[in-house]
């Protein structure tokens, strides 16, 4: 079997685990940088060209593609759907889980709870924004930030006003969110592989911190989840039409919230925390699948 992980950095942890993984069983793994991808479309055969060679046939593509080639990225990730390669994720499923409030409103439509948000662009109607979330303190967030990376608390109306105002300058269009104080600095990864939840961590924010990303400090720790939160991740993740993803909620006193779904989630931090095999499981899914769907092709 012939796998390629599409990523720019072949020296990054979780690449460097996947291609270990691949070894142990006898898979052999590409990482392809998408942006070296040339994309050919001419009413023939389509195909992508690396350094002017055409790449070979893949059972399977996974996408490990970063926020700032998302565009880009997309596209190369649609060019091996075209070409009848079995994406883990797939161009669609990684655009919705992209964009926060895309992402949010397929959540919400399926029923699953997410935090009270407003997406808005008027500055004339912060106050009515933010009383739909339940008033201040709130959460200000830009639509494609990761690791925590354009997460906001805001306390008072002038920094909100503020906060805005630049944020709109940059070209940013920005949801305002619930501020779950309950759940202040403690939430939940739940790593969705296939139809269920492999691996779950708790993650708990530094002191003086309200984010609880590992890339901001965060600690996180082994935990079984309720059955409740279980069922809201991979739910969560089968909507937007996710095969491996990280699931971020927050327990609630009305119950758990799904805050964010993460198509190309990290697993260093949860193998540490859990000292489980996340990168092995996720190359035994791709095994188990494309050969699946190999067999279904020749029945057809």
């Amino acid at each position: 079997m012939r796998i390629a992980v599409l990523s720019r950095n072949k020296n990054l942890h979780s690449v460097r685990r996947l291609l270990k993984e691949c070894r142990a069983r006898r898979v052999e793994c590409d990482v392809i940088n998408p942006l070296e991808c040339q994309l050919v479309v001419d009413g023939k055969q389509s195909r992508i060209v690396v350094a002017g060679r055409i790449l070979p046939h893949y059972d399977a593509i996974l996408p490990r593609i970063g926020a700032s080639i998302t565009e880009y990225g997309l596209a190369v990730v649609q060019q091996f759907e075209t070409m009848g390669v079995f994406t883990v994720n797939s161009c669609e499923a990684i655009a919705q889980s992209r964009d926060k409030m895309s992402c949010l409103q397929i959540l919400a439509g399926a029923g699953l709870r997410v935090p009270k948000t407003v997406l808005t662009r008027s500055r004339r109607s912060l106050e009515n924004a933010v009383n739909a979330v339940n008033g201040l303190p709130t959460i200000l967030k830009v639509l494609q930030g990761t690791q925590g990376v354009g997460v906001m608390l805001i306390h008072t109306p002038i920094s909100l006003g503020s906060v805005f105002d630049t944020l709109q300058g940059l070209g940013q269009d920005v949801m305002i969110q619930q501020f779950i104080a309950e759940a202040a600095g403690r939430d939940y990864r739940a790593f969705v592989v296939g139809d269920r939840v492999v691996a779950a961590m708790m993650r708990t924010a530094p002191e003086g911190e309200f984010r609880s990303n590992i890339h901001r400090g965060g600690q996180g720790q082994l935990v079984r989840l309720k059955p409740e939160i279980e069922r809201a991740a991979v739910r969560a993740a089968k909507k937007l039409g996710l095969l491996v993803a990280g699931v971020d909620l927050m327990e609630s006193d009305t119950g758990p919230l799904v805050i964010e779904v993460n198509s190309s989630p990290g697993f260093e931090g949860i193998e540490r925390a859990t000292g489980l095999n996340i990168a092995g499981m996720i190359i035994q899914f791709i095994k188990k699948e494309a050969n699946r769907r190999k067999r279904s092709r020749r029945r057809i």
